[in-house]
């Protein structure tokens, strides 16, 4: 059964240390209906609350309520969990046949465009979880089909547009798969392609996401100026879509590493703002639509790095394992799940358990899909607090790392 939203009330609360007095002062200082004059109402609330007796507080309570954790409302009172949305259906190979023969007539009608533009985002969505060697040879396949309906003319002006509109999101869901995969050539490419198109368009959005692609290899490269500098151009291009809480969580994930703690609170902030400011996508798990609850996932990032955020950490990397995996234990999300295990990992060593660190480092390297800088990034951090407290266990590990990072194939 998921976790009810006041249940993580009380488990985020007892990882903040807050007393009950504590966390109703945190949140008179946030709602815009209460003032310390009332504590003692505010308290008796918060008993209510932790009890589960009011199930669905009001919009404003909801508001200040998730505030307080930094997080935004969609992610604590979720809306609609990543486990509830599948995958678009594939094609048929009927299906697909009958489509590629009619982007290939003399002239593309409107019906054909349309569901070229549903397995966009049929592959947008199947990015979380499908192997990235095989999506990388469908997205090429269509990237081809659309190229050569612009080449041969076979699209109205505005069929043209959407074309490119669509190549543009492909670019950039080739640059994420090829650095996935170790690729640093094929994502430079990809990601200059998505960022001409972007241009062409005038789309700000896309552009922000080939901005995103830059911080994001800055981070797994160590470089975070450059990590910071990117997502503030990004930020700059489209300032208010869900695209800029992806590029201040990139910012919160630099400044931790920098052991900057208040810089990285100030844009986890902005992640929470900008999140609050967006209707939830249609498609939670397309990967360029920001999912709320990707909120914990930079959270628990940005926590391990800092020293004393520990409870947050493993309280985030808690959410991030319930999101990432249905009720039956089917995994929907192997990446985000091996990043909390490993931030598991982080934790177990630091507090001085190494076989569990072990255990839950090597089940989050078992995933098959993976992104292998951000594995290797987060692993990195596992194999420091190994050799640091048990170093024949931190050697033996990061020689497997080592293994791991050989040669992209």
């Amino acid at each position: 059964m998921a976790e009810q939203w006041y249940e993580r009330l009380v488990r985020l609360q007892a990882a903040k240390g807050w007393s009950n007095r504590e966390t109703a002062m945190h949140y008179i200082a946030l709602s815009p209906f209460h003032e310390e004059t009332q504590l003692d109402s505010v308290l008796a609330m918060f008993k209510r609350y932790r009890r589960g007796e009011i199930a669905n507080p009001s919009p404003e309570t909801q508001q200040a309520i998730a505030a307080m954790f930094d997080l935004p409302v969609a992610d604590f009172f979720a809306q609609r969990p990543l486990a509830n949305q599948n995958v678009p259906d594939r094609l048929s190979p009927t299906e697909f046949t009958d489509l590629v023969a009619a982007l290939r007539m003399p002239k593309v009608g409107e019906a054909h465009l349309a569901q070229a533009e549903a397995e966009v985002e049929r592959l947008c969505t199947a990015y979380s979880a499908q192997d990235a060697r095989s999506l990388t040879i469908e997205v090429d396949d269509w990237l081809k089909e659309l190229a050569s309906l612009v080449h041969e003319g076979r699209v109205s002006l505005a069929g043209h547009e959407r074309v490119i509109h669509l190549t543009g999101w492909l670019s950039l869901l080739r640059a994420c798969l090829m650095w996935d995969q170790g690729d640093e050539q094929a994502t430079h490419q990809a990601r200059v392609a998505a960022e001409g198109f972007a241009a062409d368009l005038g789309d700000n959005v896309m552009a922000a996401w080939t901005w995103e692609i830059r911080a994001w290899m800055a981070l797994t490269q160590g470089d975070m100026p450059n990590v910071i500098a990117a997502a503030d151009a990004g930020i700059r291009c489209a300032p208010n879509a869900s695209v800029a809480a992806q590029l201040h969580a990139q910012k919160a994930k630099a400044y931790a590493r920098m052991k900057d703690s208040h810089k990285t609170e100030v844009a986890l902030d902005r992640v929470r703002e900008v999140l609050d400011g967006n209707d939830l996508p249609s498609n939670v798990r397309n990967h360029f639509n920001v999912d709320p609850t990707k909120a914990s996932f930079y959270a628990m990032d940005a926590y391990r790095t800092l020293h004393g955020r520990e409870r947050m950490a493993d309280a985030m990397a808690d959410t991030v394992i319930a999101t990432s995996t249905r009720p039956d234990g089917t995994v929907i999300s192997p990446m985000r799940l091996a990043e909390a295990q490993l931030t598991k990992a982080v934790l177990a060593a630091r507090d001085g358990s190494p076989v569990t660190a072990l255990e839950l480092a090597e089940a989050a390297l078992n995933h098959e899909r993976r992104s292998q800088p951000s594995l290797l990034l987060v692993a990195s951090e596992v194999a420091h607090e190994l050799e640091y407290r048990s170093p024949a266990d931190g050697a033996e590990f990061r020689n497997h790392l080592r293994e791991l990072s050989g040669p992209a194939t």
